[in-house]
């Protein structure tokens, strides 16, 4: 099961966005192998707050292996609340120093399902 980022008043962008994960599956449907250098998917009812370009940090929690990372990046997709299929977030191409390292961590966790499209969405 995914966290969301609940809209508050307050419209600041938060300095994390925390992304809980229950186990492989949903990190398979989250992940975005097909962006340049990786990238994952983050729901979220603020997705208006972003433009692309802007640059988060993902505090990203494998329930199952209760492994976490943090996961610095831009946003180069958005799924508005309007959207009519899916699941209302943003895609995050992975950044900075770490992001190769990141990418191969998420892909030696996943395996071979790293390349394959997931069947059912966990959003």
């Amino acid at each position: 099961m995914n966290s969301m980022i609940t809209p508050t008043e307050n419209t600041q962008k938060p300095e994390f966005l925390p992304l809980l994960l229950k186990d492989d599956a949903a990190l398979h449907s989250s992940f975005m192998p097909f962006i340049r250098g990786g990238g994952i998917f983050v729901p979220t009812k603020q997705s208006a707050i972003y433009k692309f370009g802007d640059e988060v940090v993902i505090s990203m929690h494998l329930q199952s292996t209760n492994k976490k990372l943090a996961i610095p990046g831009s946003v180069v997709w958005i799924a508005p609340e309007s959207c009519e299929r899916g699941t209302e977030g943003i895609g995050v191409q992975f950044a900075g120093a770490t992001k190769a390292k990141v990418k191969l961590i998420i892909e030696t966790m996943l395996g071979n399902r790293a390349t394959v499209p997931p069947l059912v969405r966990f959003y």
